[in-house]
């Protein structure tokens, strides 16, 4: 069966001098500015996620919103802060954990840790630690995105230059899709268009008044990601940089998201566009792509990371726990392919885990467009000729020639494994793969149910919001 992520008013402004890049980008994981801190210091009062004794209480009266976001630069500030939870010194949950545990969870890594444990056996605890920091990092950075928006909505239009204001919401609803994404494909039934065990959709800050939430069936929240993809695309920013979102960004979320809602047609044909409109380009080699960095040219969106990430005794991607596994399926596959000596060498992480290009995190590159358009066609019946072209093109960048496939199941096979290969450790490419491609039960023994192809609601969530019960716990975690 097929189953169906306060600073100068020049911050927009990057030229593509990487250091120039690196002194802008520190003002958003730094917290430079007093204003900037102030607003986080709400946001982490009036979340809902599990402060329910703070929550009893109102806040300090100088912590209103309207005293502290009055303009363009408090816009941008926000905007900042929203982006810090990708790269956060004191939570390593997006940057790392988007890696460590699909990877462990279909058996291309083999752990990551004490938490890691439960995902390498496929057998979760809603009160698993990791997984609650999971939780948490994704609705962190959807409230962040959601105060941007309000508040930078709010304010009158004569305080901004140019397109900034719609670029600054543009990037907020970015944001926000990305992250409402990933808690649904790793905490909702994603795979099944017509189940009501969604997501928590949150749309608005979450406060006294807006956290007791129910869950959302699936399809509302496809309906409320594609929305935010399309305002994205219409008001976010042209490519400037591989760590800001961007239309391109957009576009090639977009595409995945179609994929993943098995719109095939629909995926392969906006991956398509999102190759031909120019903005980025396949690096000469496959190698080429983590050697360079921030400055490769087929990267759509990664993490900022240089020097200072490194020296910073907080950022813990400096002690990188992820190990590849030397015993699964995957290195059986990758044996022999040229890609092996860029990704990992015995149990140690190489592409993630790259020194001299500081150890990025890679949320989205041109590569994985040619990987959906071929999956799009296979899919969607377009003839073994035409679903054959994006793929080949991937595989001779490898070294590895044309697929050898003569039907379309056989290509379908090698679509999965050039996922494998060239996406492998890359915000859960593999693990994503293996469920659309129905492989999971098949590479991994643990896996012996559906209900194992999402996590439990963490338990301090259901504790936390009086909309849910024991009954809303995702099935096979009562």
């Amino acid at each position: 069966m097929n189953f169906l992520k306060k600073n100068n008013s020049k911050f927009h402004s990057y030229s593509e001098s990487l250091e120039r890049g690196r002194k802008h980008y520190q003002l958003y994981i730094g917290f430079m500015n007093k204003k900037l801190s102030i607003v986080l210091g709400l946001f982490f009062l009036i979340t809902s996620c599990e402060l329910t004794d703070v929550l009893d209480n109102d806040p300090p009266n100088n912590l209103v919103s309207e005293n502290v976001v009055q303009n363009q630069d408090d816009a941008k500030a926000l905007l900042n802060g929203a982006y810090s939870r990708l790269v956060s010194r004191t939570s390593n949950a997006y940057y790392e954990l988007i890696e460590e545990i699909p990877s462990t969870l279909t058996g291309s890594m083999s752990g990551f840790g004490f938490f890691g444990n439960s995902f390498k056996e496929n057998d979760l605890r809603p009160g698993n630690g990791a997984n609650n920091s999971f939780w948490i990092t994704f609705y962190e950075l959807i409230n962040l995105s959601n105060i941007t928006i309000t508040l930078t909505g709010g304010l009158p239009d004569n305080e901004f230059t140019g397109n900034t204001k719609a670029e600054i919401i543009g990037e907020a609803h970015f944001l926000r899709a990305m992250a409402t994404f990933d808690v649904l494909r790793y905490y909702g039934q994603f795979y099944d268009l017509n189940s009501n065990l969604g997501i928590i959709l949150r749309t608005e800050s979450a406060n006294f008044v807006t956290r007791n939430k129910a869950r959302n069936t699936v399809a509302e929240c496809y309906i409320q990601i594609m929305s935010d993809l399309d305002f994205a695309i219409a008001n976010a920013p042209d490519f400037s940089v591989t760590y800001r979102a961007s239309k391109t960004a957009a576009k090639a979320l977009k595409a995945k998201v179609l994929l993943f809602q098995g719109m095939y047609a629909e995926a392969a044909t906006l991956a398509e566009e999102v190759i031909n409109d120019g903005t980025r380009n396949l690096e000469g080699s496959f190698a080429a792509v983590f050697d360079n960095g921030l400055n490769s040219s087929e990267m759509i969106l990664m993490n900022f990371r240089d020097e200072n990430s490194e020296a910073d005794q907080n950022n813990r991607k400096r002690f990188y726990r992820g190990r590849a596994s030397t015993t699964s399926w995957f290195p059986m596959l990758m044996t022999g392919d040229p890609r092996e000596a860029s990704t990992y060498d015995g149990e140690t992480v190489l592409k993630v885990n790259h020194e001299a290009t500081f150890r990025p995190t890679y949320f989205m590159r041109l590569a994985e467009m040619y990987l959906i358009q071929a999956e799009g066609l296979a899919f969607s019946g377009a003839d073994l000729a035409t679903s054959k072209v994006p793929l080949d093109i991937i595989r001779n960048r490898a070294g590895i020639g044309d697929s050898p496939a003569l039907t379309i199941d056989e290509l379908k096979d090698d679509i999965f494994n050039e996922i494998a290969r060239e996406l492998a450790f890359e915000n859960g490419s593999e693990w994503f793969a293996s469920i659309r491609f129905d492989k999971a039960m098949t590479l991994k023994t643990e896996i012996t149910s559906v209900n194992q192809y999402i996590l439990p609601i963490p338990q301090n969530e259901i504790n936390a919001n009086g909309a849910l019960t024991l009954a809303d716990q995702n099935p096979g975690y009562e």
